[in-house]
C-alpha cells in the first residue's frame, strides 16, 4: 500500500508543522438509523504513539510521518492519496483510496 499527498497538503503540513495523520472510524446510533463514516485528522507523535500502544492502531510511515489506521475492517486500494480541502476559513483532510 503506497500513501500519497497533494501538493497543498504537504505545503499546510509544513506551514503549520503537522506530520501524523490518524484514520478515525466514527459511529452514531442515536438515530432511527446508525451512522459510521471515516474522518481524518492531525495528531501528536506522542499521541500517535499512545494510539499505537493503547488502542493497537497500525503506524505507517510515509515521507513525510506516520500515518495511523484503525484497527477496524477497512477497505485500502493499493495508492491512498491524502489532500486538502478548504472551505471558507476552514480546511480538513480529505482522502481517496479508503472505505468502510
Amino acid at each position: 500500500m503506497e500513501f500519497r499527498y497533494t501538493p497543498e497538503l504537504l505545503e499546510y503540513m509544513q506551514r503549520k508543522g503537522k506530520k501524523h495523520i490518524a484514520v478515525e472510524v466514527a459511529s452514531s446510533d442515536h438515530s432511527d438509523f446508525e451512522v459510521t463514516e471515516l474522518y481524518f485528522r492531525f495528531v501528536s507523535e506522542k499521541y500517535a504513539y499512545y494510539l499505537r500502544d493503547s488502542k493497537r492502531y497500525v503506524l505507517k510511515e510515509t515521507s513525510v510521518g506516520f500515518i495511523l489506521l484503525p484497527p477496524y475492517r477497512l477497505h485500502y486500494e493499493d495508492t491512498v492519496t491524502f489532500g486538502l480541502k478548504k472551505f471558507l476559513i476552514f480546511n480538513s483532510i480529505t482522502q481517496t483510496g479508503i472505505s468502510l
